[in-house]
């Protein structure tokens, strides 16, 4: 069990109650070492719309750190849990997002293929064209 369990378990229970917005910036605002135990707790987390909040908040921070993370919310059944990890991957585009990004579409086996693949290879061209500007 993670050191910011307590601390996670509460702003959880404000989401699902209704206070997305205090949630989501309450676990900004804990800082960066929490955010072994989102990714924990998103692993953990059987409701998908938790699920999807939790991904957001860890793409959020913009930590390099998080992009495997994201990698393997990329297989979430839910899509709107996959389409906020691909929101992330664009965010943080770098070659490793990238790298898992490409990994992921083909390995794709969602029961909508065609809509991850269409939104995959959406995400694919937008974070190519930012690290081309970079």
């Amino acid at each position: 069990m993670n050191r910011f369990a307590p601390q996670i378990a509460q702003y959880l229970e404000m989401f699902r109650c209704g206070d997305a917005e205090n949630a989501f910036h309450g676990l900004l605002e804990m800082g960066r070492d929490i955010l072994p135990g989102l990714m924990e707790a998103s692993r953990a987390e059987k409701d998908p719309g938790v699920r999807e909040f939790l991904v957001g908040v860890i793409w959020k921070y913009r930590e390099q750190s998080a992009i495997a993370f994201l990698g393997e919310a990329l297989f979430d059944p839910e899509p709107r849990v996959w389409r906020e990890a691909l929101d992330g991957l664009v965010t943080l585009a770098s070659p490793q997002a990238l790298r898992i990004m490409r990994a992921a579409r083909k390995r794709a086996s969602h029961s909508q293929i065609d809509d991850f693949l269409c939104w995959i290879d959406e995400a694919i061209g937008q974070a190519e064209i930012v690290l081309r500007k970079k």
